[in-house]
């Protein structure tokens, strides 16, 4: 077992935020997971060099550099404010403004500055309602190699202390889908501090309904085999977290199969287990969603991957995305591992 010293932890959040109350809404979350982590929390307001371009090409040059600085001092005032908010002003805030294009900076900051974890408050609505914060959260869950947590309502007040926070990570069978446990682990210890926090895995198994000339004995008998098997990988998979490097966060595994008929249930089926995953009629549900994506569409998606998006926007609850790498550790980990055999349906 890992020591003390060694327990994966939180160091770095960040926080995009674009001036607006509506952005603002992350903070709530993102200081509640910096404070039990003793995490620095990092403040980014990204200017968009249109917004220092004069609209009238007179004296372009002269006008310029006036409406970068201006832009810099109200963003820098702005920042100054927000780190004296109530939930703020007993943490380590570090504010930074920079100039660029919005998605690329965030990622290139959060890459550059180690971060752990990005918070960022979706869209509330469609439409026209819909703000530059919600495309900015949809970008940057294809595109940043750090993790995201995705506030889709708001948050007013963070996760209920008073019961174990549970975090519900959706698995495909794939070790690139297994790429969200750590981080949903090293979220959910945080969020739990100084209790003790839950990992609920589900396995998505589709549920065959026509193979061939098969009887209806024999599809029963494959479905039946796909859940033994799905049921024996969760088995495999606990370990990592309860006797691995995940150990020391002392969380609580429970595993569950999720089965569906078509492709178009997988999202509802994800969303429906996140809230009817519980101890007792008084607990249930998952406080947040955990999935991999790797940012590709049509064919080449993950099972998984290519849903990801949906349960954004869908679930009415935080999303953790974990943009997922095709490492050596993982071909080698699908190489030794005997996963599950099931219809393709991608």
């Amino acid at each position: 077992m890992s020591s003390p010293n060694s327990i994966p932890q939180l160091k770095k959040i960040l926080v995009p935020l674009d001036g607006s109350p509506l952005a603002e809404e992350a903070l709530v979350q993102a200081a509640t997971i910096a404070r039990a982590s003793k995490a620095e929390l990092l403040l980014l307001r990204v200017i968009a060099p249109s917004s220092c371009v004069p609209l009238y090409p007179v004296t372009t040059m002269d006008l310029i550099e006036p409406m970068k600085e201006a832009a810099f001092t109200s963003a820098r005032t702005y920042l100054e404010q927000v780190t004296t908010y109530e939930h703020l002003d007993t943490l380590k805030v570090q504010t930074d403004v920079i100039l660029g294009s919005t998605v690329t900076t965030i990622i290139d900051h959060a890459v550059q500055q180690g971060v752990d974890l990005i918070v960022i408050r979706s869209h509330g609505e469609t439409g026209l309602t819909r703000w530059v914060m919600g495309s900015t959260a949809h970008q940057l869950i294809r595109y940043s190699p750090v993790p995201v947590l995705v506030i889709s309502k708001p948050q007013d007040k963070p996760i209920d202390p008073q019961h174990t926070p549970r975090i519900l990570v959706a698995l495909d069978g794939s070790p690139l889908a297994e790429e969200a446990i750590r981080p949903a682990a090293q979220l959910c210890a945080a969020l739990a501090y100084p209790g003790q926090g839950e990992i609920h895995l589900t396995r998505v198994v589709q549920r065959v309904r026509q193979y061939g000339n098969q009887t209806k004995e024999q599809l029963g008998q494959i479905n039946a085999a796909y859940q033994a098997e799905a049921e024996t990988y969760l088995q495999q998979i606990k370990p990592d977290v309860l006797t691995g490097v995940l150990a020391p966060l002392n969380l609580k595994v429970t595993t569950s199969v999720l089965t569906y008929m078509d492709v178009e249930d997988i999202t509802q089926s994800i969303i429906e287990e996140s809230s009817g995953v519980g101890d007792t009629t008084d607990h249930l549900g998952c406080d947040i969603i955990a999935m991999t994506t790797h940012g590709r569409h049509g064919f080449q998606h993950l099972l998984l991957g290519s849903f990801t998006e949906d349960v954004l926007h869908a679930a009415r609850k935080p999303l953790l995305v974990v943009h997922a790498s095709k490492t050596k550790k993982a071909l080698q980990t699908q190489v030794q591992r005997k996963d599950i055999v099931n219809v393709p349906i991608l």
